[in-house]
């Protein structure tokens, strides 16, 4: 089994952390990765307790959150990112595209990249990590709205809802902006409409036809990304010159945030 099949396996199962103190060589990595070594609290993401409520989707469905549930303030940053590197959880070391480290989103990271962190930050502090569905970050992001955060809709087709921030809210820069900058919304959630993309744990649903019955299929070589608007992409996709099974260049405005669980 692959070391991708087995982080995929990890997340599907909802495995909780490696024996603590076990020491293995990321591979390719000249980095040791400790299980259960300790996370300086300046490199844990920050948290905030989203509570229990429901939210419309589109049509008549509605989800209902039961419990609360604690979700990134703010997106995983390229500190955060590097530490990780650092300390041999994850192998891959994102470009900035010269917009700077620290305290920005890290970008650059395939849904993989997201999964291999999240396997390392749950191995290091014995909780469970892992990326919110969709729909808990639709949730998050909307703060318990009944419908999505921003100004009325431009075009009436909600698949074309997201050409809207395009044609009426141009962006300034394409640069990303350090996480916390803005105002967060009513749940402390900070920058999910306009910094980056960012993965989810939902795989894609396409629905068809067969013969009169409606049928729903599964994909989960494509992952849902949340943010400027909904967007399916395959999960593994990385620039072709740094090696490994190359779908397209990288884009460099994917990040994501974590779900903490309780």
């Amino acid at each position: 089994m692959s070391r991708s099949t087995r982080r995929r396996a990890f997340f599907a199962a909802g495995i909780g952390a490696g024996i603590a103190g076990v020491l293995l060589l990321a591979g390719g990595s000249a980095f040791p990765r400790l299980f259960g070594a300790p996370v300086p609290d300046q490199y844990l993401p920050e948290l905030v307790l989203v509570p229990a409520g429901e939210m419309a989707l589109d049509g008549s469905r509605r989800v209902a959150f039961e419990r609360p549930f604690l979700i990134g303030k703010f997106e995983v940053t390229f500190a955060q990112w590097d530490y990780c590197h650092r300390a041999g959880g994850c192998t891959h070391r994102p470009k900035d595209r010269g917009w700077g480290r620290g305290g920005r989103p890290v970008i650059d990271v395939s849904w993989d990249d997201a999964a291999e962190y999240l396997e390392w930050l749950s191995d290091a502090t014995g909780e469970r990590y892992r990326l919110p569905s969709e729909e808990e970050w639709e949730y998050a992001a909307r703060a318990g709205a009944g419908a999505p955060a921003g100004k009325p809709p431009l075009f009436t087709d909600p698949r074309l809802a997201w050409a809207s921030t395009y044609a009426l809210v141009p962006r300034r820069t394409k640069r990303t902006k350090p996480v916390g900058s803005g105002e967060g919304n009513r749940f402390g959630v900070f920058g999910t409409r306009d910094n980056v993309w960012e993965w989810t744990g939902s795989c894609r649903v396409q629905s068809y036809d067969s013969g009169g019955r409606a049928v729903s299929r599964k994909n989960c070589g494509v992952r849902i990304l949340q943010g400027e608007h909904r967007s399916p992409m395959p999960s593994f996709v990385r620039d072709i010159g740094s090696g490994g099974c190359s779908v397209k260049p990288m884009p460099g405005n994917f990040g994501f945030r974590v779900v903490r669980e309780s």
